[in-house]
Order: C-alpha cells, then sequence, then structure tokens
C-alpha cells in the first residue's frame, strides 16, 4: 500500500480498537456527538416545510409602528 492510504487504515484500525482507556473514551465521546449531530440534523432541519412570512405575520411579531397626528 502506498504511504497515505497505509497511514488512513492504521488511523481507522486505531479508532475501531482503541488500546488505551483514554482512546476508548475518547472514541465514545466523539461517537456520542456524530450521534447528537446527526439528530439534530434529522430533527431540526429534516422537515421540508416553510413558514409563510407575510405582512400579517410580521405585524403579530413587530408591533406596528405609532401613528402621529399632526396637531
Amino acid at each position: 500500500m502506498s504511504g497515505p492510504v497505509s497511514a488512513l487504515a492504521a488511523f481507522l484500525r486505531a479508532a475501531i480498537r482503541p488500546q488505551t482507556p483514554l482512546a476508548r473514551a475518547i472514541v465514545a465521546a466523539l461517537t456520542l456527538k456524530l450521534c447528537v449531530v446527526i439528530a439534530m440534523r434529522a430533527y431540526l432541519i429534516g422537515t421540508d416545510a416553510v413558514v409563510p412570512v407575510d405582512e400579517a405575520a410580521m405585524s403579530r411579531l413587530i408591533a406596528p409602528a405609532p401613528t402621529r397626528s399632526l396637531p
């Protein structure tokens, strides 16, 4: 194998079978973080629903501008 391919293979083997307790804890933490990111992506961005924004919706969210009365 070439250098980069063998380095990548060694990296993946180290991730699959960590040798030390610290390495196992790091792999577990990274796996948990990856699961959380995937769940957030599925929950927050998974739906393709688009909320319509029109003048009525904006006026409900933002107080209407006060009207000035001329003397």
